[in-house]
């Protein structure tokens, strides 16, 4: 009974989770073929019931602290003019991209959101700095992220331009490299560092780390978490699967 029981709750979790994607939407006949799997496979071993059952439990405790998080921090991550954007300014959906200048992955995802902000006028991505890889640079006062928030805060036309010089550097930035993007975009009045930065770079941190999160890039886009990067190709659906659901809530 106790065997029946345990395969019965390993089951109920996996079913639970198989779900959440889809908002309590009907199963499909995969998802109903694989859980039939599952519960035999189960049969046939019980002795991975528990640290599969145990593991279901973790997942699904992440899940609901994340729907915590993102719910507490929704006005500070969607509309705050803090933090660094691109596309519209009248969005019908925004895309929260963690991001980091030093980090390879971040900067082959970015020309990806970019193309995709032009092609869709109705998109803006919100960039939350969290440079894990590179908290201070030797020999200069700031770094990546607190210069391009600096640029951001004091000179938003210029950001752009900024931005693009910062993404562009194979490798990590040291001094010489900030140095020469303040020179090219005649900015170098905002290198140095601003204490009124520290804030929103905590926070930014504080926010990515109760979302479970622990790599850059990693984007939230409508209802979905997605952590690293992403080709256009396959981000594109999920981009336009995302507007699709804001168009028929408003219709």
């Amino acid at each position: 009974m106790k065997k029946l029981s345990l395969i019965a709750a390993a089951v109920s979790a996996v079913l639970f989770v198989v779900a959440i994607p889809t908002k309590a939407a009907p199963l499909t006949p995969q998802q109903q073929d694989n859980l039939v799997k599952i519960q035999t496979i189960l049969e046939q071993k019980p002795e991975l019931i528990d640290g599969l059952l145990t593991s279901l439990n973790m997942y699904i405790d992440q899940e609901n602290k994340t729907a915590v998080t993102l719910k507490k921090y929704h006005d500070w991550l969607y509309n705050n003019p803090d933090l660094a954007a691109f596309g519209t300014d009248n969005p019908k959906l925004t895309i929260i991209n963690f991001t980091d200048f030093n980090c390879p992955y971040c900067k082959r995802l970015d020309p990806v959101l970019q193309r995709l902000t032009e092609e869709n006028p109705e998109v803006r991505v919100v960039n939350i700095f969290v440079p894990l890889q590179q908290r201070e640079v030797a020999g200069i006062d700031t770094n990546s992220a607190q210069y391009a928030l600096n640029v951001w805060k004091n000179d938003p036309d210029g950001y752009m331009k900024v931005h693009d010089y910062l993404i562009r550097k194979n490798g990590r930035h040291d001094k010489s490299s900030l140095e020469r993007v303040a020179q090219v975009t005649k900015t170098q009045m905002l290198l140095d560092a601003s204490n009124t930065l520290k804030p929103t770079i905590d926070k930014s941190y504080q926010i990515f780390s109760e979302l479970g999160l622990n790599g850059t890039p990693a984007m939230l886009i409508g209802d979905q978490i997605l952590p690293g990067y992403l080709p256009y190709d396959q981000l594109k659906p999920i981009v336009e699967d995302a507007l699709d659901k804001v168009a028929d809530k408003t219709t």
